[in-house]
């Protein structure tokens, strides 16, 4: 997509963003125009105050999947240390944006980053690109939003409240070939050994969350997996769970994923997590 190339802008007005459906006004711009719209905030109070926006073409203006008809933009939000900086740092060889949401404060940065794709897609290459953005962006220790996948989602345009700065980045790099890359992905390991299964616990809200973590280990990318394991196992420790009791949750998902060679950065990794979690309690 060259920079000149005229897209299809999905715009839902504030008035119209809570009406089922939600119906938008289809608008016409190049890459250079959606990255002056973005660079100036609306000032206000209400982080809807400007209304939303979707890089997507659907057919009568609705929004809604089945309507999409193709989409020519990556759209993610990172809402846990979602540094403008640091996202644009990893991001740097494509053409993107990163700026500032409403929520974001000096204590707690929120970021949302818009990438450029090299044609338009439809829903389903635009959700395992987007999978692929988010195991990017997890392997530089940054845990994008999974919930906002979805290809037909809007995006709030930028507000900040008043006396509030805005943090923003261009980035000049190359689109993003979403087809390309999802050819060149490697197909999934076949599974030569059965899932590792969560040890039991007398409590059910601890069983439950033994599960889920052994579940995200298991399943994480050779990219993510440190990172997973050390997410989890910082959660863990928040349930007031022994060293043990956490190691002998979590490590036979990781061994089974990565190998027995590589056990013991597990227990590394396992251990300083916990570390980490009990000396900021």
């Amino acid at each position: 997509m060259d920079t000149d190339t005229i897209n299809d802008v999905l715009f839902v007005s504030r008035d119209r963003f809570h009406l089922s459906p939600q119906v938008g006004v289809r608008v016409g711009m190049t890459w250079l125009e959606v990255v002056r719209w973005l660079s100036s905030p609306t000032i206000g109070d209400a982080k809807d105050a400007a209304g939303a926006w979707s890089p997507a073409r659907y057919r009568d203006g609705i929004r809604r999947k089945s309507n999409l008809e193709h989409a020519w933009a990556l759209v993610v939000d990172v809402d846990e240390a979602g540094d403008v900086d640091a996202v644009a740092e990893v991001v740097t060889p494509y053409r993107a944006v990163v700026h500032e949401t409403f929520s974001s404060t000096p204590e707690a940065r929120r970021c949302r980053l818009v990438v450029a794709l090299a044609e338009p897609v439809d829903a389903p290459t635009y959700e395992a690109a987007h999978r692929i953005a988010r195991e990017r962006l997890a392997g530089a220790r940054i845990e994008a939003d999974e919930g906002a996948k979805d290809a037909s989602r809007v995006s709030y345009l930028p507000v900040r409240r008043p006396g509030v700065g805005y943090r923003f980045r261009q980035l000049e790099g190359r689109p993003f070939d979403a087809r390309a890359c999802l050819a060149a992905q490697p197909p999934p390991p076949p599974r030569s050994a059965p899932r590792p299964v969560a040890p039991e616990h007398r409590d059910a809200y601890v069983r439950g969350a033994f599960r889920r973590a052994v579940d995200a280990v298991a399943s994480a990318s050779e990219g993510t997996r440190h990172y997973m394991l050390s997410r989890e196992a910082f959660a863990l420790a928040r349930l007031g769970l022994s060293e043990h009791e956490i190691a002998a949750t979590l490590l036979p998902a990781f061994v089974a994923a990565a190998g027995e060679r590589r056990e013991w950065e597990g227990v590394r990794t396992i251990r300083d997590a916990i570390r980490a979690r009990r000396g900021a309690a």
